[in-house]
């Protein structure tokens, strides 16, 4: 009898031992694919949802009139239950005065601050990454230093003999009621409004620069978008300058949009 007893502790044994090893097996291999998987989807997920923020700023921009637009945005991932996994968190804020443009005339410097809105992403298996709208552009930045432009801004530039005409139409975002930042998993709301809009003409420009924490993406879009001029990359700024022989020449709008964060509203906007 004792023999079967421990017969009995030894296939007990081996039971735990494999019931060990298929749960590692599952832990080691499937579950971080897993969770990249789930971690991917919620990065589509965000990335649809700037597209629909940039729409309603789109909105804002041709209305002109006094009504809100409320974009959900999912910040975070969530673990599974009863395994080893990490919840990925999320944080959405309003920064103001992070997108500058400068234009230099005869005359001297005009200068445009302008505030933006940016989601960073702190994923745990999948590329962080962060979506920032400035601009009226919609960017996305990858861990490794990789920055591509998902949405223009609107912007044209049309030349007529040794005339380059530039219209651009300058997003502000302005933080309302103290609403700025929100961090976590679960969905929030970012809430916009118009405010207001002015308009600017530039004759005879000699450099137009755009100061920005993601130059790279600006620099492509405006080399791609502008002949007969000077595009220039810069660690913190792009630098437009008509080529000699042409006069560059810039329409400007700037729209200021109010914007708060989070569930529940402060305030009529």
């Amino acid at each position: 009898m004792n023999r079967y007893g421990v017969v009995g502790v030894i296939e007990a044994i081996l039971l735990v031992a494999l019931f060990a090893i298929i749960l590692a097996t599952i832990q080691l291999t499937y579950i971080p694919s897993l969770m990249e998987n789930r971690e991917a989807e919620h990065m589509s997920t965000v990335s649809n949802q700037f597209s629909q923020l940039k729409l309603a700023i789109d909105l804002h921009s041709v209305s002109r009139s006094n009504f809100s637009i409320s974009v959900p945005l999912t910040l975070g991932s969530r673990e599974i239950p009863y395994l080893v996994t990490a919840r990925s968190l999320g944080e959405v804020s309003i920064v103001e005065n992070a997108f500058k443009i400068s234009v230099k005339t005869a005359s001297g410097y005009s200068n445009f601050s302008l505030g933006i809105i940016r989601y960073n992403a702190n994923n745990v298996y999948y590329v962080r990454q962060s979506y920032i709208l400035e601009c009226g552009a919609v960017l996305l930045r990858q861990s490794g230093g990789y920055d591509s432009m998902l949405s223009p801004p609107t912007f044209s530039a049309k030349k007529s003999g040794n005339t380059i005409s530039l219209s651009l139409l300058a997003v502000n975002i302005s933080s309302y009621a103290n609403r700025t930042t929100e961090s976590g998993l679960d969905t929030t709301y970012i809430r916009t409004n118009y405010s207001s809009m002015s308009s600017f003409d530039f004759h005879d420009i000699e450099s137009l620069t755009i100061y920005t924490y993601y130059p790279d993406p600006w620099f492509r879009f405006l080399n791609y978008s502008i002949d007969n001029c000077t595009v220039t990359e810069y660690d913190n700024r792009v630098v437009v300058e008509p080529e000699s022989g042409y006069q560059m020449n810039l329409h400007l709008d700037v729209i200021k949009i109010y914007a708060q964060i989070g569930r529940g509203w402060i305030g009529n906007l």
